[in-house]
């Protein structure tokens, strides 16, 4: 693996050469299950640090990022997954307009410097926790002194053991929601990283449980409350980048369960000693899930531009609010397209799909998780369904 940090590091590398060097990082760290040396080179590339080349270029950060997880969730959707949350977050607060907020503005500033010039990676979480109640708040903030202390449980963190550091969203006693980050999540007595929330299927995207066991924050590590105008819609400016990336390395699964099949009818042959791949109902087959998949890919594609027109806030309001319903239609349907296409590719390949070292079998167990989060497809089928029957007119009539 030395050899292959040395090769991702060296000034040389392009992008492309960076993407093929950490891809084939991780088919190797998967194969002897030491995820640890894949993120190794990860780091030693400028993959992770997209943010501070290109955060005054939001369509062109956006489309790196694609490049990126579409890349790997070709080959571990889970690992995608967790690399995936540490770009949705960079990128979102190095793209985030927040000049009508001094203090917001200031705090961004702050934490884009630190990433880039420590080279960190960036975990995040909200105050959400496992319950019967949906939205129930599991931890809590509370001022003390000139600093903070927070305590509680918050039930995801992807990256959780690979990260540095923290974006935690929580309740601040008496005020509503805040934005802190945890400067130091190795060797933090006071951070609880539990175990694997799914200890088979999505086991590499590191997602575990966080305890916060009385955790003493300083003032520079508050970023600020909802209450702030202009702080409020960063969670939504977030949640846009969020699932527009999501789709993004969702279609990577359904493009490498493409090429799959094209591979398997190539090199298999019928009783009529022809390849299946001159089959003309296979052809047609094939040609509809590619159909499907470029449908899928347009829309995620389409969210970089949305999201590139949120350049003044409070003043592109409107412009945010399109952003975040055009990634979450990219989300619902390229997540959709994905687990169909990967159900196709299972189908034709057959038993051997589940064959000791295929790929299918992981893109089986990790690509059903699209559709699961961050929205859920019940949440998002809703308020589509709300706003047209509470609406005058279709807009699509309009």
């Amino acid at each position: 693996m030395s050899t292959n940090t040395h090769l991702a590091s060296s000034p040389d590398m392009n992008f492309a050469d960076e993407l093929r060097a950490v891809a084939e990082a991780l088919e190797a760290a998967l194969k002897v299950r030491d995820l640890p040396a894949f993120y190794r080179v990860f780091r030693a590339t400028s993959l992770p640090f997209l943010c501070s080349e290109l955060g005054d270029n939001t369509e062109a950060l956006f489309l790196r990022c694609f490049d990126v997880v579409h890349r790997l969730g070709s080959i571990s959707p889970a690992v995608a997954l967790a690399v995936e949350n540490h770009y949705y977050v960079t990128s979102a607060v190095a793209t985030f307009p927040a000049a009508a907020d001094s203090a917001l503005e200031d705090f961004r500033q702050r934490l884009m410097a630190r990433v880039a010039g420590e080279r960190l990676l960036v975990a995040n979480t909200n105050s959400k926790v496992h319950g019967k109640k949906i939205g129930a708040i599991g931890t809590v903030a509370v001022r003390e002194g000139t600093g903070f202390r927070i305590s509680g449980e918050a039930a995801y963190a992807s990256l959780a053991t690979e990260a540095d550091i923290l974006v935690l969203l929580t309740e601040l006693a008496g005020e509503g929601l805040a934005l802190f980050v945890i400067p130091d999540m190795v060797g933090n007595p006071s951070l609880e990283i539990g175990d694997n929330l799914f200890p088979t299927a999505m086991i590499d995207s590191d997602t575990r449980r966080i305890r916060f066991n009385d955790l003493i924050l300083k003032a520079e590590d508050f970023a600020t409350t909802a209450e702030s105008g202009v702080a409020a819609l960063l969670l939504p400016f977030e949640m846009a980048w969020h699932q527009a990336l999501i789709g993004a390395l969702y279609l990577g699964s359904a493009a490498r369960a493409i090429e799959e099949i094209r591979c398997f009818a190539n090199e298999t042959v019928g009783r009529d000693n022809r390849p299946l791949s001159e089959l003309d109902g296979m052809i047609v087959d094939v040609g509809r899930l590619v159909a499907e998949y470029e449908i899928s890919r347009a829309t995620v594609l389409q969210c970089a531009k949305q999201l590139s027109m949120v350049s003044d806030l409070p003043g592109h309001t409107t412009e945010l609010q399109r952003a975040s319903a055009a990634a979450s239609i990219a989300k619902y349907g390229s997540c959709r397209t994905a687990e169909a296409i990967v159900s196709a590719a299972r189908r034709i390949v057959g038993a051997r799909s589940f064959a000791t070292g295929s790929i299918l079998e992981r893109l089986s167990s990790e690509v059903i998780f699209g559709t699961l989060g961050p929205e859920v497809t019940a949440v998002i089928e809703r308020r589509l369904g709300a706003q047209t029957m509470q609406s005058d007119r279709f807009y699509g009539l309009s």
